[in-house]
């Protein structure tokens, strides 16, 4: 029987980064956003 792979703990590492990386997307992206939404407001 082969080992759970829940359990590998290289496997947690890669997925912990992952989702750090993929936060960190996220907010570069709402960042531009909010920059684009802000810009295009008149007069401010």
């Amino acid at each position: 029987m082969r080992p759970d792979p829940a359990n590998d703990p290289a496997l947690q590492a890669r997925r912990r980064r992952a989702r750090r990386t993929a936060w960190w997307l996220a907010a570069i992206a709402l960042a531009v956003y909010a920059g684009f939404m802000l810009s295009s407001m008149p007069g401010r």
